[in-house]
């Protein structure tokens, strides 16, 4: 399971630098993943899709990509879209590593 911790916003800039992560983890065969968003502040669109394609890249790849950490705005962001039930969504870090 690989882990990574976002800080900040996942706006336009910040989202396309998180595809590009994901999409090298994804390539050296990395397709268990966990994406950490504590730290996220804000996340837009950009953010939003950038997620949702790791995850469907991973989920081709046999793997899988779980979130934790959702706080505020960003929580509100992926329930309001319906992506909670999309997504493997878990309370802290340590829950979606052994989910």
């Amino acid at each position: 399971m690989t882990v990574v911790v976002a800080q900040g916003s996942l706006d336009t800039v910040d989202a396309e630098r998180m595809k590009h992560v994901l999409d090298n983890l994804l390539e050296d065969g990395r397709a268990k993943l966990v994406v950490d968003l504590v730290g996220v502040t804000s996340i837009d669109s950009s953010g939003v899709g950038a997620i949702v394609g790791a995850m469907k890249r991973a989920r081709a790849a046999g793997g899988t990509l779980r979130l934790c950490g959702l706080q505020g705005d960003v929580r509100s962001v992926f329930e309001t879209s319906g992506l909670t039930t999309r997504l493997e969504v878990h309370t802290s870090r340590e829950e979606a590593i052994s989910a």
